[in-house]
């Protein structure tokens, strides 16, 4: 098994073993959600919930460039930890929200995720600084419901970071498919 990052509320780090998909189906009613995940990389650090309840709180993944403030990554308070996000960093959060196929919300599509099919978000309730750009997009991909986050600490970021974005999303990995 491989090893992660693992940030617990901005201040405390662990290496933790990085969890398989040793996860049920959602079919059941106490079944148990894997989070997606990201083949490493050394210019990324990541960091996951690990598997969830499907009652409770969605399975996350979340990565950030390695040369950026890593005091923005704060999984429990993302959006105060993205003031910290340096301008030449990008961060991005993947949660598993359910098995299943496409809907009106998520949408299908295949892996790896594109970032120019994403949602731009110049504004945003709970924006945390105007400065910070969000990418989203729900998808429906392999039978699994993700809900997908790019964020920006810039509104135009460059040609640079949108490829670093898009060469991470490109080692996106499904849940359970480590």
């Amino acid at each position: 098994m491989g090893f992660r990052l693992c940030l617990v509320l901005g201040f405390c780090v662990f290496a933790v073993a990085a969890l398989g998909g040793a996860a049920a189906s959602s079919r059941s009613g106490s079944s148990v959600l894997p989070p997606p995940a990201f083949r490493p990389d050394p210019e990324w650090w990541t960091l996951t919930t690990g598997p969830t309840s499907a009652t409770g709180l969605e399975p996350q993944v979340w990565a950030i460039t390695a040369r950026s403030n890593v005091g923005a990554l704060v999984p429990f308070d993302l959006f105060n930890g993205l003031r910290r996000l340096s301008r030449d960093a990008v961060l991005i959060w993947a949660s598993t929200s359910a098995r299943g196929g496409p809907t009106r919300v998520f949408t299908q599509a295949t892996v790896p995720l594109r970032l120019s099919t994403f949602r731009v978000d110049r504004v945003w309730e709970g924006q945390p600084a105007p400065n910070v750009q969000q990418r989203l997009r729900w998808v429906s991909v392999g039978g699994w419901r993700l809900d997908v986050r790019v964020y920006f600490a810039t509104q135009h970021p460059s040609k640079r970071l949108l490829g670093a974005a898009q060469a991470e999303l490109g080692r996106l990995l499904l849940p359970g498919s480590r």
